[in-house]
């Protein structure tokens, strides 16, 4: 089953559904959830549905919830009518033919080697477009200075994310994991930290997806640069702002911690992987000391990774994290 969560997204969501109907493997259906548009997008859809028995209407009542939990809910209702693999799909983009095919290869080549209870997650890159489609950058990783991790990925991704939604699917079992979503930074890092955690990432080699750039993009491909940027330009709102973000990191990895709580059941496979997550939660709890968070994060190799390596200002911003520590993260 594929995913797809529209918002005002009329310019671009036919060509989007057609590069889905193109795709060489055919068995597949598509659910669409409208987050509140106000424009054509409902009516295009509609019109869709009508001409192609495999695109469905989510109608659930709910309004404007925002990307993660818009997804969170069509997420609840692909487990709920026993979709065996998901697929995530934007609006504004364009799948390669092949896409779906090669991704569910792979899932399935890897969930026949460790079974289907283990939470399984395959991604890819993408090409940057612009709104005609013409390419700005072959690869959006490379582009975002990301590598994706191949062996332990999770320490990165407490703080960091490398995968983007519109390139995953996911089985299963993953899907069991990851529900109800909680509050989260954003419904694709929850995936990336549920897999890593409890299961395992793939990253498919090339570029499936044409990662169109415009002006309404929910997430684009140059926060990088314009982070960069901002950081210069005005680094006291930069400051403030990127605390706010990082307070919601701490906050999503105290998330996991829970959920890994109630989905390991003590096997040795994730003891580690938990031992992790709590030890970085506890790290921020109110009362820890300087040296003890910083001491953690280096124990367990947490932080992003960049050209540079471990990013100065993530150690700074561990240091200072204030006293009151998860009173606003969400305290374990």
């Amino acid at each position: 089953m594929i995913l797809l969560s529209s918002y005002n997204g009329a310019r671009f969501i036919a060509e989007q559904v057609e590069s889905i109907r193109r795709q060489t493997l055919a068995c597949w259906t598509l659910l669409v959830r409208d987050d509140g548009s106000s424009d054509e997008t409902v009516r295009i859809l509609e019109s869709l549905a009508a001409a192609e028995p495999r695109i469905a209407l989510l109608r659930d009542g709910k309004g404007n919830l925002g990307p993660a939990q818009s997804f969170g809910t069509l997420m609840q209702a692909a487990l709920d009518a026993g979709a065996a693999y998901v697929a995530l799909a934007d609006q504004d983009d364009i799948w390669g033919a092949d896409k779906l095919e090669h991704e569910l290869e792979t899932l399935r080549s890897r969930e026949a080697e460790v079974g289907s209870a283990v939470p399984l997650l395959v991604h890819s890159d993408l090409t940057v477009v612009d709104e005609q489609l013409r390419p700005l950058h072959e690869s959006f990783l490379a582009s975002q200075r990301l590598v994706p991790d191949g062996g332990a990925p999770l320490p990165r991704l407490l703080t960091q994310n490398f995968v983007t939604g519109c390139t995953t699917v996911i089985n299963r079992a993953l899907l069991r994991v990851v529900l109800p979503l909680p509050e989260v930074v954003m419904h694709d890092w929850w995936l990336a930290l549920c897999a890593a955690a409890l299961g395992e990432i793939r990253c498919y080699p090339g570029a499936t997806v044409l990662y169109r750039q415009h002006g309404g993009n929910a997430a684009g491909s140059r926060w990088w640069l314009r982070a960069c940027l901002d950081a210069a330009l005005h680094p006291l709102r930069w400051w403030s702002g990127s605390r706010a973000a990082f307070s919601a990191t701490v906050a999503q990895a105290c998330a996991l911690a829970r959920r890994m709580e109630r989905e390991s059941s003590g096997e040795s496979r994730t003891a580690g992987a938990l031992a992790t997550v709590r030890e970085y939660c506890r790290a921020f709890s109110t009362g820890t000391g300087t040296l003890e968070r910083l001491r953690t994060v280096r124990r367990h190799r947490v932080g992003p990774r960049s050209a540079l390596g471990y990013p100065l200002f993530f150690y700074v911003r561990v240091a200072l994290w204030p006293p009151r520590g998860l009173k606003r993260a969400g305290a374990m």
